[in-house]
C-alpha cells in the first residue's frame, strides 16, 4: 500500500481532517477546494484514503500538494478507510468529511471551538436542493441533522464528526465489515455515555445521489445495514430492526420523520410534495431490512453514480 505524503509540519497538529474516497472523483474537487483555505491556520492537516485507484498517489500530489494522501490497493469500505487515516493522522482529534460533503466557511473553526467530550457532530444541509430525488435521499437519511432539528443526537453522521482520537482508538475504531451504519455503531454508545456534542453552526452540504435507480439502491442498502446496526448496538429503535417486522418499520419511519418534519415548517412543505419519492424509498428501504442477512453487508461497496 502506498504511503501518504508526509510534508515537514511547522508545528504540533491538532486536528486531522479524514476524507474517505471511492469512486469520488465528480464530488471530491468541489470538497476540496472548500477545506483547503481552512487548514491555513497552523496545527491542522487532511488525509484522503483513496481506494478506487483512479488516480495515482504522483497524480495527487501534482493537484494537490497541500494534501497527505494514502492509496489502498483495493477498494475499502469507508469505516477500514476512515481507520487507516486515523493511523496515519497526527492530531489528537479527527475531523471525519467525506468526499461527496461541502464544508462551509468556518466549519473547522467551529467544530474545534465546541470539542469538550469524546466527540461532537455539525448539521448536514442539502446540497442538491434542486433535485427532488436528491432532496428525497436528504431528507430520509440526514434529516436529524439539519440546523433546526433537536439539539440532543443520539447518534452521528460521519460525513461531519470529530472525535478525539484517543477515544476513537479506545473503542476499535470504526466497524470495517459494515456499511452503512458503521458511524451509527460508533456513537450511539458515546450518545448514550454523553459524549457527544452537537454544532449545528459547523456545516457541510451533502452532494446526494440525484439518480433514481441509485437513490432506491441506496436506501435499499440501508435498509440491510439498519437490522446491522440493531444487532450491535442499544439504537433508540432496534426493536422494529428485524427482518420480519420490515413493513412495520416502514411505517413507523414515516410518521417518525412526519414527527421530525414538525420542527422545521419549510422541510415539511418540501417533504409534502416529494411524498411520492418518500414512500418508493421507504418502500426500498424496508425491501431492504426484509432481506437483512442475506449475504455479507461487507460486499456492499459504496459506489456513486
Amino acid at each position: 500500500m502506498a504511503r501518504p505524503t508526509d510534508p515537514e509540519p511547522e508545528g504540533p497538529i491538532q486536528t486531522s481532517v479524514v476524507i474517505p474516497a471511492l469512486s469520488a472523483w465528480g464530488t471530491l474537487p468541489a470538497v476540496l477546494d472548500a477545506l483547503q483555505p481552512q487548514l491555513e491556520s497552523a496545527g491542522r492537516e487532511a488525509l484522503l484514503v483513496e481506494s478506487s485507484g483512479e488516480l495515482s498517489l504522483a497524480a495527487i500530489e501534482d493537484r494537490w500538494p497541500w494534501l497527505r494522501a494514502l492509496v489502498l490497493p483495493r477498494p475499502a469500505l469507508p469505516g477500514e478507510a476512515r481507520n487507516v487515516g486515523a493511523r496515519e493522522a497526527r492530531g489528537e482529534w479527527l475531523a471525519f468529511l467525506d468526499a461527496d460533503c461541502i464544508p462551509e466557511r468556518g466549519w473547522l473553526d467551529r467544530l474545534e471551538r465546541s470539542v469538550g467530550q469524546a466527540a461532537v457532530a455539525g448539521s448536514i444541509l442539502n446540497g442538491t436542493p434542486h433535485s427532488a430525488v436528491g432532496t428525497a435521499g436528504y431528507l430520509l437519511e440526514f434529516l436529524d441533522w439539519h440546523p433546526g432539528a433537536r439539539r440532543t443526537l443520539e447518534h452521528a453522521a460521519s460525513c461531519n464528526l470529530m472525535v478525539r482520537k484517543r477515544a476513537l482508538e479506545e473503542r476499535g475504531g470504526f466497524p470495517e465489515d459494515t456499511y452503512p451504519g458503521e458511524d451509527t455503531i460508533l456513537t450511539v454508545p458515546l450518545a448514550a455515555a454523553g459524549e457527544l456534542g452537537y454544532e449545528p453552526a459547523a456545516r457541510v452540504r451533502h452532494l446526494n445521489r440525484t439518480d433514481l435507480r441509485q437513490f432506491l439502491v441506496h436506501q435499499h442498502r440501508l435498509g440491510r445495514s439498519f437490522a446491522e446496526v440493531c444487532s450491535r448496538v442499544d439504537f433508540p429503535h432496534r426493536r422494529i430492526g428485524r427482518p420480519a417486522l420490515a413493513p412495520l418499520a416502514g411505517v413507523s419511519r414515516l410518521l417518525a420523520l412526519g414527527w421530525r418534519l414538525l420542527r422545521t415548517p419549510r422541510q415539511a412543505l418540501t417533504a409534502t410534495l416529494l411524498l411520492p419519492l418518500i414512500v418508493l424509498g421507504l418502500f426500498a428501504w424496508s425491501v431492504g431490512l426484509a432481506t437483512a442477512g442475506r449475504g455479507s453487508l461487507s460486499r456492499a461497496t459504496p459506489t456513486r453514480p
